[in-house]
């Protein structure tokens, strides 16, 4: 493994040591957790905002297969 440094504004600093002391978890673990989480769920993230980009051109299912040779 290796180490990684950011900085944290104080208060959202207190909030994950709150949250660490009550899980009784170090604050390593649930900053790693919260990254699994996050990355884990991207892709979601990715396609809710661009569902909800009005510019977004929506291409039929059934042409992809077709462009693909899969239909």
């Amino acid at each position: 493994m290796k180490t990684v440094s950011f900085k944290l504004k104080e208060d959202f600093l207190d909030e994950l040591e709150a949250l660490a002391e009550n899980l009784h978890e170090n604050k390593s673990g649930i900053i790693k957790k919260a990254l699994a989480f996050y990355i884990d769920n991207y892709d979601g993230i990715i396609a809710k905002t661009r569902n909800e980009d009005d510019n977004k051109e929506l291409i039929p299912h059934e042409d992809v297969l077709k462009k693909y040779g899969i239909l």
